[in-house]
């Protein structure tokens, strides 16, 4: 049986609520149509959440919030690939089109360039995607978010929520070939670039404010016009995008745009920079991780449960979502899916479930529900009206009437209409399906296990446990 995987993000609760109808829906279908499989959950999965929390954060795609109760958010960043699975994804992506073309437009894009840092040992480099690199000469350090690969040993010494720490590792300057320090700062952002930011104190603001309040040295390498070396015109920091080159040796004299474009021919012919479209979708909750005795328990959400049971699914999954995530989890599981599998997710079927409008219409809880899923096509807003609670609650009476009556196989007239309403269940059309069994309904006289069958599967009523539904369903035409 295919998972079926249901994605609510921050979904008002009465979207939520028929967003879970829907897919109890299609769970019905999928045990009546294909009994003989279980349907894979979180139990069955092959991979435990501590192993793949493992995994994401080696390859730093994970990051940290600490709240004030000593619990732990964990955030998901996607990986550059996963990134360009989605971007690069085609008409075989499995996704509707208007769907990939809200994946596609919800990316930030940034050009620039990725500058490798080689480590000072040899061991492996960093790679920093920077927008303005004309004033990198005057680079003092590098700056990483805590979760990055190059801050393990920090992040383990220091645990969660370091302001800034030093990693006791320098990496080379691939202009230069000076030594700068790798810094752990909460300031970096792990949704953009490579979550690594070369740290210039005297040309950037935010630089400016972390080198004063670590230490680190404030040169320039850019200078404003008529600055002559002398006091007067010593000048202030942040020079940002203006002057001129200072203390640069052959590169001395250069406005910025000059500037950047000579040290990136120098860089790119040392193979030390390439030219890059950094693209971004942004970072997703993932869980948390929660005190327990000397052990942190991850508590996971909803869209990590679903990113690993699909992951690890032999078959395509059905993918269910509030319309409104259609650019938020269902394109974070699209991402996490990848980073999880190595490939692009590649669903058999995408249901958008829109939402319901509030209404001033009073009923029992469940007759609500019901209304909200049969009231009008999941692509539909559902407008719960009087009149639909009305035929919720009716069909509803007449069914446990009808439990009370003998039991016999239905006549012809009868299957006839039972198969239209079994054709609509199995093309995911609740509304159609509850309108059909409702006039199929008002015709019978008898109870019949296939009527029984029908009714489990549209609205999850409960079958007498002397039924089999499973064969009854079965032998509905």
């Amino acid at each position: 049986m295919r998972p079926i995987l249901l994605l609510t993000g921050n979904a008002a609760a009465a979207d939520q609520e028929r967003c879970r109808g829907f897919v109890g829906f299609l769970r019905r279908r999928a045990r009546l149509d294909t009994p003989e499989a279980p349907e894979p959950g979180a139990a069955g999965r092959a991979t435990g959440d501590d192993e793949i929390l493992l995994r994401l954060s080696g390859e730093g795609l994970l990051s940290y919030a600490p709240d004030a109760d000593g619990t732990v958010e964990v955030f998901y960043t996607p990986s550059r690939e996963a990134s360009r699975s989605v971007l690069e994804a085609g008409a075989g992506s499995g996704f509707p089109e208007a769907v990939q073309k809200k994946h596609a437009a919800a990316f930030r894009s940034s050009e620039g360039a990725l500058l490798r840092f080689p480590a000072e040992q040899g061991e492996g480099h960093l790679e920093v995607f920077i927008t303005d690199w004309s004033p990198c000469p005057a680079a003092c350090a590098v700056a990483i978010h805590r979760a990055h690969p190059f801050a393990a040993d920090v992040a383990k010494a220091e645990g969660v929520g370091v302001t800034a720490a030093f990693t006791g590792r320098y990496v080379r300057h691939p202009l230069t070939g000076d030594l700068l320090p790798v810094w752990v700062a909460d300031w970096v952002r792990p949704d953009f670039g490579t979550g690594a930011v070369l740290v210039n104190p005297a040309h950037d603001a935010t630089d400016l404010a972390f080198g004063r309040a670590v230490g680190l040295p404030i040169r320039f390498a850019l200078v404003p016009a008529g600055y002559d070396g002398s006091p007067e015109t010593w000048p202030q920091p942040p020079v940002v995008k203006s002057g001129q080159t200072i203390r640069t040796g052959p590169y001395d004299g250069l406005g910025p745009a000059e500037a950047a474009a000579r040290y990136f021919t120098v860089m790119a012919e040392r193979g030390l920079a390439v030219r890059h479209r950094d693209v971004q979708a942004g970072r997703w909750r993932i869980g948390r991780l929660v005190p327990d005795g000397a052990e942190n328990r991850f508590a996971a959400a909803g869209l990590f449960a679903a990113a690993a049971a699909g992951a690890d699914s032999s078959s395509p999954p059905i993918l269910a979502a509030a319309a409104a995530e259609q650019a938020g989890e269902l394109l974070a599981l699209r991402l996490l899916a990848y980073d999880l599998n190595g490939r692009p997710l590649t669903p058999a079927a995408v249901y958008l479930v829109q939402k319901v409008q509030e209404t001033k219409v009073e009923a029992p809880p469940e007759v609500v529900s019901l209304a909200a899923l049969v009231g009008a096509p999941v692509s539909q807003v559902a407008v719960i009206k009087q009149q639909t609670i009305e035929q919720v609650q009716r069909f509803l009476r007449v069914h446990r009437e009808l439990l009370a009556a003998a039991v016999a196989e239905p006549d012809d007239a009868s299957l006839r209409a039972f198969s239209k309403v079994k054709a609509a269940v199995r093309a995911a059309d609740p509304a159609q399906a509850f309108s059909l069994l409702l006039q199929a309904q008002k015709q019978l006289r008898d109870l019949s296990p296939a009527y029984l069958a029908l009714a489990e599967a549209v609205a999850g009523l409960v079958p007498p446990e002397n039924v089999n539904t499973i064969q009854a369903w079965s032998q509905i035409p």
